[in-house]
């Protein structure tokens, strides 16, 4: 009893942001339990297939709608609704086209066979014209001999041979052309007898074509039209010729040309069903006190649980046990989480809120979307965006957390949600923490394919066969893996908002020496701009060592110092070799005070920059609370009285990792770079252990969570960026460095002014 009673006294008297905390863990569980659980808190106990063990009778005269009368009339009304088509002008271009091509195929042929007629009608007439052209040369052979069959035409023509012998020559000629002419006729659209068409019949007949095909457009020629009923159509085409093989010629022509030129206009159509939908009633039906509803022992269908449900009798009532597994569940996962992954000495309260908003509104989501398009859940935006923050670890472990629940609360089959889950799960453990926002996106393409991939094996194990809505519902879980990476890149800048950590991508936009901070530090302190890009490479590579956050170090250790942009010309960096203003100021305790503003002047500079938190902690925690041993001292020789805590930053200490590693690299970064190339390794260690004692033994590290063996990791580190840093230059001769002081030309060495000259 008292351990439960200290225990209680500990939590009633906790500070604001262990409340907060507390509140916030508790916001989350009634949040998901109170979502998870919604449906069944006024649960059905009579439902679809369920056999009834008594009759049920309608306790009321009443008149209610019957949905499936309704349902099923809507549908007849829909089915009824006349299709509705649009224009192809597509199909239009290429009918006028085609009937292009066929009346230059026919100007060809006709140029072929020569123009009709081909004398004057004076000497011959039309008919004659047209049977002497197409007449066998066993006719024409025997019309030329004496006994000839037709007297009258065998004296017009000696007459025409004596008279003109020209005009015989053009009529042989014409027989000549026909005959070739006829001979190039294919099975198809064109007759010899249209051959003897005059010119002008001709020139009629392709104007009735191109009218008649305009008209066959504008009235338009539906998709399926029966053959039949299209050829009346061609018969009643006003500009038909009644020669019958003009006719005979255009019909066939047309009928070549004329292919369908309406496609369905389904918008339309669409919108044209809704109304006759809308239109119909409700199905009402009427039912009397005491009649039978359902009788024992019937299977209840879907239209008599909307009947019970109507009338009040489908018992529905609160689902305890059901409830209760959900909140279990969802109690057991925080209770994991706050185990596993959440500490509360490091971890911040608004990353618990930013945690706690992503799982509500993953969860709300899997209850608004409806059933039939629950292949759009974003449980795989859960592990994308908190893997974005915090890695794949805890996002892995909390879409497993999350996924629990959700499936327990799920009234349906749970297996027709498992892509989802497992897409979730392979989110959360590929989604470390990346770099840019291409690769989130492109880690939504991987889960895409698993949840497809997944569905796709389930459904044929389950004996399904490859079919177009197998392929199409796979599509969808496809999709729903690239919707939750497109939710999450949406989400994330505004959740950056409300986290204390930052994701990859943000560190890297701060870390861009175009932002105003660095670009002030950069032309107002360029001596302590370059301080700060050494203390980052030690930093970085230090971080990398020890397995910490080199993003964040590197962003963090690049705003350290921004507060010397505030008075540079009193950091020694920056005097170029100047007069050192300390020296005219004669007075330690200011130039103490002026030195320890860089730290919180750097954090005001910061806080009305609105940098973030977590990079704003670099700023103090750099130096925690050191003495600023030079100024001290010589207090101290003025006044041996003075308190030490006068010369003390005014810290807090470290209190990551991160800031740990800042504040050795930054003690070590001076005595490093005043180290000479010609110093050993033995030498340079000793120096940066001394420093990292001297940090340890002041107790600056204490609260970091870096141990001594971390130390002995960084060291060797420091040293070996020292190393690539001041790297010795090869001696050139003294000849080379008078011609050229950089050594990139050395002269030919026998005749060096020479080569020099040249």
């Amino acid at each position: 009893m008292g351990k439960l009673y200290k225990h209680l006294q500990s939590w009633l008297c906790a500070n604001s942001c262990v409340w907060f905390r507390q509140g916030l863990l508790g916001f989350t569980f009634l949040g998901l339990s109170l979502t998870l659980s919604a449906r069944f808190f006024w649960e059905p106990t009579l439902k679809v297939g369920m056999v009834v063990q008594e009759s049920i009778r309608v306790p009321k005269d009443i008149t209610i709608e019957d949905p499936e009368a309704t349902h099923t009339a809507r549908q007849k009304a829909q089915q009824e609704v006349l299709p509705i088509y649009k224009v192809d002008e597509d199909a239009n271009l290429r009918a006028r086209q085609k009937l292009e091509q066929l009346i230059l195929q026919g100007d060809l042929l006709r140029q072929k066979a020569g123009r009709m007629p081909y004398l004057p009608l004076e000497d011959l007439s039309l008919e004659q014209q047209k049977l002497l052209r197409q007449m066998s040369e066993e006719t024409w052979q025997s019309l030329l001999g004496k006994a000839s069959p037709h007297p009258p035409l065998y004296r017009k023509l000696q007459e025409l041979q004596q008279r003109s012998p020209q005009k015989w020559q053009i009529l042989v000629e014409a027989r000549r052309s026909y005959q070739q002419a006829v001979a190039a006729l294919e099975e198809g659209w064109y007759t010899p007898a249209w051959l003897n068409l005059t010119d002008v019949e001709w020139e009629l007949d392709k104007y009735i074509l191109r009218e008649s095909l305009e008209q066959l457009l504008s009235e338009g020629i539906p998709p399926g039209i029966p053959p039949e009923l299209f050829q009346r159509r061609l018969q009643s085409l006003k500009l038909l010729p009644s020669t019958p093989d003009r006719r005979r010629v255009i019909l066939a022509l047309l009928q070549e040309v004329g292919k369908p030129n309406l496609v369905p206009d389904y918008n339309a159509m669409r919108e044209e069903e809704i109304k006759a939908a809308e239109a119909v009633p409700p199905q009402l039906v009427t039912l009397k006190k005491g009649q039978l509803l359902i009788l024992a022992g019937q299977t209840i269908t879907s239209r008599d649980f909307i009947l019970l449900d109507q009338l009040g009798l489908t018992r529905r009532r609160p689902n305890w046990g059901r409830i209760l597994t959900v909140s279990v569940l969802v109690g057991m996962g925080l209770v994991v989480f706050t185990w596993l992954f959440y500490k509360p000495r490091t971890s911040k309260n608004r990353d618990l809120a930013v945690i706690a908003l992503t799982t509500l509104g993953v969860t709300v989501s899997t209850v608004l979307i409806p059933s039939a398009y629950f292949m759009f859940v974003p449980l795989a935006g859960l592990g994308f965006i908190l893997g974005s923050f915090y890695g794949a670890r805890l996002a892995t472990g909390t879409t497993l957390l999350v996924c629990l629940p959700v499936l327990a609360s799920l009234t349906g089959n749970w297996v027709s949600y498992l892509p989802l889950v497992v897409g979730g799960l392979v989110a959360g453990m590929i989604t470390d923490r990346p770099q840019t926002r291409s690769h989130l996106a492109l880690m939504g393409l991987v889960v895409g394919a698993v949840q497809g991939g997944i569905y796709f094996l389930l459904a044929m194990g389950g004996g399904g066969a490859v079919s177009v809505s197998l392929l199409i519902t796979a599509l969808q879980f496809a999709g729903g893996g690239v919707v939750s990476s497109i939710i999450a890149l949406g989400a994330i800048p505004y959740l950056e908002q409300i986290a204390y950590t930052l994701t990859p991508i943000r560190l890297a936009e701060l870390a861009n020496l175009d932002r105003p901070l660095l670009r002030r530090l950069v032309n107002e302190a360029p001596g302590t701009f370059q301080h700060t890009l050494f203390v980052t490479n030690l930093a970085e590579a230090g971080a990398r060592a020890l397995g910490a956050d080199t993003n964040l170090v590197r962003t963090g250790t690049l705003y350290h110092d921004i507060g010397k942009t505030l008075h540079p010309e009193f950091f020694i960096e920056n005097q170029m070799g100047g007069s050192n203003p300390h020296d005219r100021l004669n007075d330690p305790w200011r130039s103490a005070a002026i030195i320890k503003e860089h730290v919180t002047g750097g954090l005001k500079l910061a806080q009305k920059y609105r940098l973030p938190e977590i990079l704003q902690a670099f700023i103090p925690e750099h130096q925690g609370t050191i003495v600023i041993s030079y100024f001290y001292h010589k207090a101290k020789a003025i006044d041996p009285e003075v308190q030490e805590a006068d010369f003390r930053y005014d810290g807090p200490t470290p209190q990551s990792r991160e800031t740990g590693i800042v504040m050795l690299a930054d003690a070590c970064e001076a005595a490093l770079r005043s180290l000479g190339t010609d110093t050993t390794l033995e030498k340079a260690q000793e120096m940066v252990m001394r420093i990292f004692q001297a940090r340890w033994d002041d107790g600056q590290l204490e609260h970091s969570g870096l141990t001594w063996q971390d130390l002995e990791t960084l060291a060797p580190v420091f040293i070996t960026v020292w190393q690539q840093r001041n790297h010795g230059r090869i001696k050139y001769p003294e000849l080379a460095k008078k011609i050229d002081p950089t050594g990139s030309a050395i002269p030919d060495s026998k005749y060096p002014l020479v080569a020099r000259e040249k």
